[in-house]
């Protein structure tokens, strides 16, 4: 699957630098020098979109003024593909930045950019990318009870969704999150199935740190259907007492608690103590920029207050291996 790179078209020079750099490294990319003249320009863009795994932004000014890019990141995130930001313009804050990706971790450097996308690509060819496009022969491989748990998981996702949205939705806004919802929930009982281990049941185990747990009941389920088992705590004393007897592939934790309304942190502090490689999520009240730096700075593998992207960030921290490996590229690359 070839890499898209999204840029203005007078952004020529930085668009060249990094196909240069990707070829260097042999990452196949979508050219726009495939455009058949004459054909619909939104067709062979959606149908390019839809090819590629994942997409590269090279920030600009004029990148960020463009309506086709901002289509193209808008497109690109409504699947759930990867994003991977090049701020190919200095002077860029992360507040002029698309909102889409504001508070995603950007980089300067083109060749780390080009080496981020080679390995996207190849954990994708690692968990079998081809699966996720051979949709049919996945169903077909599960158990009665697998597809009940997951059309239950996907149910469980779209209510969750509804409640970040605190609205209404038309049937056809119901529709669109049930089918996004489904897709979302099979990607992550795959990516649950092949981190499983003979015996390492904890590769699979999430520890979750909140003290009114009713409130994540749906994303529970949802992520339950995927092969995910919970552990529940109420609080941070609880939470390392779990910690010190158990091994656990991924901390969830709220932030205000009864102990304090930064207690998310004082948690996250005492697990850095002693782990330096444990996933560690904060959902909570806020997803701004700022919340989401300062949970990286503090060695936080993501922040969000959004069940979707939860539940994508557990996911691509699930363990594949013997062992967890390094920090996601978030909390590696927090302090640019």
């Amino acid at each position: 699957m070839p890499v898209f790179i999204s840029h203005s078209f007078e952004n020529r020079p930085e668009f060249e630098n990094m196909t240069d750099a990707l070829e260097l490294r042999g990452v196949p990319f979508w050219n726009p020098a495939e455009i058949r003249p004459g054909g619909s320009l939104r067709e062979q863009l959606r149908a390019a979109v839809e090819q590629c795994r994942l997409c590269i932004f090279i920030a600009t000014r004029k990148s960020i003024g463009s309506s086709w890019c901002g289509a193209e990141l808008g497109a690109f995130w409504g699947a759930g593909k990867p994003i991977i930001v090049y701020l190919a313009e200095a002077s860029l804050t992360d507040e002029e930045l698309p909102q889409i990706v504001q508070g995603d971790v950007w980089e300067r450097r083109i060749s780390k950019i080009a080496e981020r996308a080679k390995e996207i690509l190849a954990q994708s060819t690692s968990l079998g990318g081809a699966g996720l496009a051979k949709r049919g022969s996945s169903v077909s491989q599960l158990t009665v009870e697998q597809l009940e748990n997951m059309i239950a998981g996907a149910v469980s996702l779209a209510a969750a969704t509804a409640k970040d949205k605190g609205v209404a939705s038309t049937f056809d806004e119901v529709g669109s999150a049930a089918r996004n919802a489904a897709g979302k929930v099979l990607a992550g009982f795959q990516a649950s199935e092949a981190s499983k281990g003979a015996r390492d049941d904890w590769r699979n185990r999430i520890l979750w740190v909140d003290d009114r747990p009713q409130n994540n009941g749906y994303e529970r389920k949802a992520m339950e259907s995927m092969g995910l088992q919970f552990t529940l705590a109420e609080s941070t004393d609880e939470a390392l007492h779990l910690l010190s007897t158990r091994r656990f592939a991924a901390i969830i934790s709220d932030m205000g608690r009864k102990e304090g309304p930064r207690e998310g942190y004082e948690l996250l502090k005492a697990v850095r103590a002693k782990d330096k490689t444990t996933p560690f999520f904060i959902y909570a009240g806020s997803s701004a920029p700022h919340h989401r730096r300062e949970a990286a700075l503090r060695g936080a593998q993501g922040s969000t207050n959004v069940a979707e992207e939860l539940i994508d960030m557990i996911t691509r921290s699930l363990p594949a291996g013997p062992d967890l490996g390094s920090p996601s590229m978030d909390a590696a690359e927090a302090g640019r």
